[in-house]
């Protein structure tokens, strides 16, 4: 199977070149800029771990931050009241998130519209006030502080950021090198096939709902994880922050701004949101200055009813539709999905439209083209038609 390198090597050595500069600016900045790098950092993990689901599958979650979460609350609360080591909660932390995505995954994936994202909405506002009802524990809309008990690297307690800046610099980069495998497997391939038309992926054996939910519950138990460290970093947390609709949608804006379905949009994305945001928080406010930077960039960033692609998508994607004789509309004479139209009931017939009806062939045999496309393309990759992981 021959797999074409999809980073060059001028960006990989870019990359690297980057790396090296982001490894050494904590010694010659400002507490401010290092501060800036971390959040840069953090929302860049949290826009990846988006991005497994609501990129490559385009799946759109909206409790990413429900995710993060119970990774913050988990570890704060073990910590504060039982003195375990945030290091051993994160363990705990995943466990939790794991059962969660498999109950919202369970309970929408077996449907199509708009119930998983209804889902995710309802899953975020349940954690959320449940994090406030229980306030003797979480401190309700006061929040909770975690003490600090002096310089300790099993508790993350650090008397610099530096330590901050290195860890979700280093998270990030896992995050980075995980997405490049998951985007060239199996998996990947099948998201990918499943956001493009479900029911050619469905036609062709690949099982949809067991594929989204396992991409869906390793997107939370990666969020989780390091919503551990987040919460030490910010020492404070508090339901309607850190749990909210809000945060959900800046954690998907850094993918959706960036580019969704490749490795590099959430990070392209955080670090040009972050930084708008900064320069609008000195002119507009920390609030407002953040809110409207925010809207701009997915006004212009969403430029069709469905989830848009940001610059880092645009090129590789129509790189990839030229290859195969596809234009920008999505039609071409190379391939097989042109024409179609999927029906309430989940079966596919040709779109019939003016005085082409008459050309159309026959539902059965567009399934069947749609069939021989997904084998060929699959098979060639190393994919099985029969398997879903």
């Amino acid at each position: 199977m021959d797999k074409k390198p999809i980073i060059s090597k001028g960006t990989l050595g870019f990359l690297l070149v980057l790396l090296g500069v982001l490894l050494i600016v904590p010694f010659f900045t400002s507490n401010y800029i290092i501060g800036v790098g971390i959040t840069i950092f953090f929302f860049a993990y949290f826009g990846s771990c988006w991005n497994l689901i609501g990129g490559y599958g385009g799946q759109v979650s909206w409790c990413h931050s429900a995710f993060v979460a119970i990774g913050a609350y988990t570890s704060l609360l073990m910590y504060v009241y039982l003195g375990v080591s945030p290091l051993i909660s994160i363990f705990v932390s995943i466990l939790i998130a794991l059962v969660g995505a498999t109950i919202i995954g369970k309970v929408s994936f077996r449907y199509r519209g708009p119930f998983f994202p209804i889902t995710t909405i309802a899953f975020g506002e349940i954690m959320r006030v449940a994090l406030l009802y229980f306030n003797q524990f979480t401190g309700g809309s006061a929040g909770k502080t975690i003490p600090y008990t002096g310089e300790d690297y099993l508790n993350l307690q650090f008397f610099t950021n530096k330590p901050f800046y290195y860890r979700s610099l280093a998270c990030l980069v896992g995050i980075m090198l995980f997405s490049y495998h998951f985007s060239r497997s199996k998996m990947g391939y099948y998201l990918r096939a499943i956001k493009d038309d479900e029911d050619a992926a469905i036609s062709v054996g690949i099982r949809t709902d067991r594929v989204k939910l396992r991409a869906f519950q390793l997107s939370a138990m990666f969020t989780a994880a390091v919503g551990v460290f987040y919460v030490f970093y910010l020492t404070y947390a508090q339901p309607d922050s850190i749990c909210s609709n809000d945060f959900a949608v800046k954690i998907g804006a850094t993918a959706i701004v960036g580019g969704v379905g490749t490795v590099l949009g959430p990070v392209a994305g955080a670090f040009l949101l972050i930084i708008l945001i900064e320069l609008g928080a000195n002119i507009m406010g920390a609030i407002g200055g953040a809110n409207i930077i925010y809207g701009i960039a997915l006004v212009l960033t969403v430029k069709d009813k469905s989830l848009g692609r940001g610059a880092a998508a645009d090129y590789p994607v129509h790189r990839f539709q030229s290859r195969r004789g596809i234009n920008r509309t999505g039609k071409g004479t190379a391939h097989p999905f042109a024409g179609t139209q999927a029906l309430d009931d989940g079966r596919i017939e040709p779109a019939i439209s003016g005085g082409n009806a008459g050309n159309i062939a026959p539902r059965l045999d567009l399934v069947a083209q749609k069939r021989s496309f997904f084998s060929e393309e699959w098979g060639r990759r190393g994919g099985c038609a029969g398997s879903w992981w």
